[in-house]
């Protein structure tokens, strides 16, 4: 914990601003301004503060004192609105005057010395805050951190109150602002919290970041137009600063929804080719050549795209993003006789350009392993243009070239796997080196194709090939069975691992549980989770077990349970309740049950499942408790 004791100086500023008036935020009885401290210009006429929405007339037109009375507003640094600073005032009196003399700084995160992210102050200017001021934003901070907005409004409030003054002051009502964006109140964080920052505080750090959260704001509640507007705003007036990225994301977002494809490729461009990469704005800058390179490929432009991937990627990486982001094009354009043409085309230029950058040196393993994943990006660009012969004469060319290994021959028998050729496939598993992972890979393929007995006899030849792993195998046999729905032969197989491979026995008993289980063996299943130590998944089974029998009581009982066991899971067992209960025929029970739902767990997704079942079958529409409202 770190201690900020203020000096005597600074405990004796605020005694005094405490002692002044009873109710130092009082517009009467003395000459002191609303905030308790004289007048900062030498005194000016005693007018109330201008509020947001308030309007005056000037020369026949209404309009409002915030933006006619310029010189008001520069003459006095102000924090909140008046409304806030009478809401604060109660809490404030409260305030101990031994709280500001103590100083106990409170754990908190310590501000980054470039404070990149719109929503931090940085070290520089959290240093020149006074112990009092970092004493109150801390507190804010936590409540904010916290998610308890509500209360964190309440302290930026309040440190506004105080320290209007303050080079953290910008910081706070932007924070106040966000507050207000999390709790819903869009419009009031727009029209009193980011605009009051750009008006007071127009060349603070903050007022660039408002003036982003402005176009946000409108944003998330569908004002779009207003929101391009505040947008190129940023992007005029601030085209270098990190709120540029963000809105420049932000208006790619909306290109999407108004299928504005020219604007959108430019916003694209300007990220890729223009923006400069730091740590905030990189992942933006990538995700947007990738973006803009995938575009190009589809339209037939190659070459653009490979310009935008070599903005990200360099070497061997720009090989792999070239062919994995142009498969995807390739693919579509060839699946239709209009533009097959136009797919074949990248797919040659893709495999060309992937020639040239085929490195000569394979001095050493890693060296020739780089050579060989150009010849897998070219196959898997020929693959998605679905030329068969030419992706079968490309792996056979690396075959001679680099000579049979397990990974090239795994990934020509998968490929061969991909257009249903699994007899060919096989035959490339079967020249493994590895045999133990040749009967695998074969096994597999063979469930594939629900040919569970041939998949059968390919593990158990591992299980007698491979003695230290033969619990492996017996399962990957008994989950064949499994699959082909012959469950005695499975829970055989698990009870004999129960013996053979104790350490595991929890394992095998589930398994085995949940072989009976889906056998339609209800009474036994239940027997077998009951013994088994995953609570409260184990309960969960048994109920829907006894649902299947029709043992509604007996599944309620074990509902109820995990309710009060399982704090996590009470939701989903609460609304299970309501639905057995409704399988029962007890109307009454269940939508108490969906009531309690709704009632006790209101942010929960379970909850809302609810709420939906209740008004499609029963038309009772009920309220989530913990809502926000505007």
């Amino acid at each position: 914990m770190v201690v900020l004791a203020a000096t005597a100086k600074e405990v004796s500023d605020m005694t005094q601003r405490l002692q002044r008036n009873a109710n130092p935020f009082s517009p009467e009885g003395t000459t002191a301004n609303s905030l308790g401290r004289e007048p900062q210009d030498g005194g000016y006429p005693q007018n109330p503060k201008p509020r947001r929405g308030d309007t005056m007339p000037c020369g026949g037109r209404v309009v409002s004192p915030l933006r006619s009375s310029v010189r008001f507003a520069q003459t006095r640094t102000w924090g909140l609105r008046p409304r806030l600073l009478h809401a604060a005032a109660p809490r404030l009196r409260d305030h101990s005057i031994a709280l500001v003399i103590a100083m106990i700084g409170c754990l908190s995160s310590i501000p980054t010395a470039s404070a990149a992210r719109l929503d931090e102050l940085s070290l520089e200017r959290w240093a020149k805050l006074r112990e009092v001021e970092r004493y109150q934003l801390n507190i804010a901070e936590k409540y904010y951190r916290d998610k308890n907005y509500k209360v964190a409004v309440s302290e930026y409030e309040k440190f506004l109150t105080l320290y209007e003054g303050s080079e953290g002051a910008p910081y706070a009502q932007l924070k106040w602002s966000l507050c207000k964006i999390e709790l819903r109140q869009q419009n009031t964080a727009i029209k009193e919290g980011f605009q009051s920052v750009i008006d007071y505080w127009p060349d603070s750090p903050e007022a660039v970041a408002a003036a982003y959260y402005i176009g946000r704001g409108y944003k998330d509640i569908g004002e779009v137009r207003k929101a391009k507007k505040a947008y190129q705003v940023v992007l005029d007036d601030h085209p270098k600063h990190l709120s540029a990225v963000y809105a420049v994301v932000d208006l790619i977002d909306i290109t999407t929804i108004d299928d504005d494809v020219e604007t959108r490729v430019k916003l694209w461009k300007r990220l890729t080719f223009d923006t400069e990469r730091t740590r905030e704005s990189t992942n933006h800058c990538v995700r947007a050549s990738q973006q803009l390179a995938t575009y190009s490929f589809e339209r037939g432009l190659f070459n653009d795209g490979v310009k935008a991937l070599e903005t990200t990627y360099s070497d061997e990486q720009a090989v792999y993003q070239v062919s994995n982001h142009a498969r995807g094009p390739v693919s579509r354009l060839v699946s239709k006789d209009e533009t097959k043409n136009k797919g074949e085309q990248i797919a040659d230029q893709g495999v060309a350009w992937i020639r040239q950058q085929i490195p000569t040196d394979r001095s050493t393993p890693e060296a020739k392993q780089a050579a060989l994943n150009h010849w897998y990006y070219m196959a898997d660009l020929q693959a998605a243009a679905r030329r068969e012969e030419k992706v079968a004469e490309i792996y056979d060319q690396a075959l001679k070239a680099f000579g049979a290994n397990d990974k090239t021959l795994q990934r020509l028998g998968d490929w061969y796997k991909s257009i249903t050729k699994y007899d060919q496939a096989r035959q490339q598993y079967a020249k493994f080196e590895n045999k133990i992972e040749a009967q695998n890979q074969i096994a597999y393929s063979y469930r594939q194709q629900q040919n569970y007995e041939a998949a059968v006899q390919a593990y158990q030849r591992n299980v007698a090939a491979d003695p230290d792993n033969q619990a492996k195998w017996s399962s990957e046999v008994a989950n064949a069975y499994r699959e082909a729905r012959k469950y005695d032969q499975a829970i055989a197989i698990y009870n004999e691992l129960m013996k053979t491979d104790s350490e595991n026995a929890d394992r095998w008993l589930w398994l085995m549980a949940t072989s009976y289980r889906d056998g339609g063996k209800h009474k036994e299943a239940i027997g077998y989770y009951r013994q088994c130590n995953n609570f409260p998944s184990n309960y969960q089974e048994m109920a829907g077990c006894h649902r299947a029998l029709k043992e509604y009581g007996e599944a309620v009982i074990l509902y109820n349970q995990i309710v009060g066991g399982a704090p996590k899971t009470a939701p989903w067992a609460m609304l299970q309740i309501g639905y057995t209960n409704e399988q029962a025929g007890k109307k009454e029970s269940a939508i108490k049950a969906f009531q309690q739902v709704c009632k006790n767990f209101p942010k929960d997704r379970y909850a809302s499942q609810a709420h939906a079942h209740l008004q499609t079958k029963y038309k009772i529409t009920v309220t989530l408790g913990g809502a926000k409202d505007e």
